[in-house]
């Protein structure tokens, strides 16, 4: 039996397997330690980069009052250019999200056949505001305004 238990010491072919054990262990140690190390910097960064971004005022600049947007509602007579430029001023001032619920809400109740002549001028400048923008896909807004010009 001696000669059987020297052969078993003598043999390397587990050796490498212990060997990758060890540096895999090693490996994940490595990589908790590191996270625990970055976990409090990084939470920090992300916090102040928070803070910078919600303090940060994007300029829209670029979107101006397009007033052949609301050339049906002057036809009628049931909107001035005051009133159009007021109600496009009140749409640019909303975040691109209010623009899209929005959006959303009045073309439901225009599919539902129960928009009134203001609330269709309010989407017409909120569609303006949302084209220039490029919130919604241009070919869907440029078709509202055809759609509208036809009316």
């Amino acid at each position: 039996m001696s000669e059987y238990f020297r052969q078993f010491l003598r043999d390397e072919s587990g050796a490498i397997t212990v060997d990758w054990v060890v540096l895999s262990a090693a490996a994940v140690s490595m990589a908790i330690a590191a996270t625990d190390v970055l976990e409090g910097s990084i939470g920090e960064l992300a916090s102040d980069l928070e803070a910078q971004l919600r303090t940060q005022q994007i300029s829209d600049s670029f979107v101006q009052f397009t007033s052949a947007h609301f050339e049906p509602f002057y036809q009628q007579d049931t909107l001035t250019v005051a009133q159009a430029e007021q109600l496009f001023t009140n749409a640019n001032e909303m975040t691109n999200a209010a623009i899209l619920t929005a959006l959303e809400s009045v073309i439901s109740a225009m599919n539902a056949g129960t928009l009134t002549d203001a609330q269709m001028a309010e989407l017409v400048a909120v569609a303006s505001v949302a084209y220039q923008r490029n919130i919604v896909d241009d070919a869907v807004i440029e078709q509202f305004f055809s759609d509208i010009h036809t009316v």
